[in-house]
């Protein structure tokens, strides 16, 4: 039968052993517990699992990427700006959904109301002509013809499973 903890044994320099001796968290003291918070810390830095830790990161990682899209106002986007947001987001669910036997569904649970916001702030973006300083005024319209009858292709289709379910 395993112990709870699990002894192990180091050398380290006198350089090394004098830093570990300078560690102060937590009230650590023996060499013991400085080695423990030492892991804590570790885990606390590398480890993304919770919300706010994936979100911080994920939004440390988007932030030069951001700045640079709103550097020059005369050339903007708010297609980009959306899109940088909802990578931020997507990154954040990803990272901060425990991985195990049910991964998938509760990845899906968290990335479905992240899509939903993406569409409900991107197609206005990608239907607007001053959503964009960078695309010319034809493709925004070649754009948004083609969005325009992807939704009349989506309402025929749900209409029509409307009328198939009664």
């Amino acid at each position: 039968m395993l112990s709870k903890s699990q002894s192990i044994s180091v050398r380290l320099s006198q350089e090394d052993h004098a830093y570990l001796m300078k560690i102060e968290q937590n009230g650590a003291i023996t060499q013991s517990e400085k080695v423990r918070e030492l892991i804590k810390m570790a885990r606390d830095q590398v480890g993304t699992e919770t919300f706010t830790r994936a979100y911080l990161s994920s939004s440390e990682t988007i932030a030069p990427y951001k700045a640079i899209s709103k550097e020059d106002p005369n050339v903007r986007s708010d297609i980009v700006d959306t899109i940088l947001d909802m990578v931020c987001e997507v990154v954040t669910s990803i990272q901060s959904t425990e991985k195990e036997i049910n991964f998938l569904a509760q990845l899906e649970a968290q990335l479905e109301p992240v899509a939903e916001d993406l569409i409900t702030r991107l197609v206005p973006c990608l239907l607007e002509n001053k959503s964009s300083k960078i695309i010319t005024n034809t493709i925004n319209q070649d754009r948004k013809k083609r969005i325009t009858h992807f939704i009349e292709n989506q309402h025929i289709y749900i209409e029509s499973q409307k009328k198939g379910s009664k």
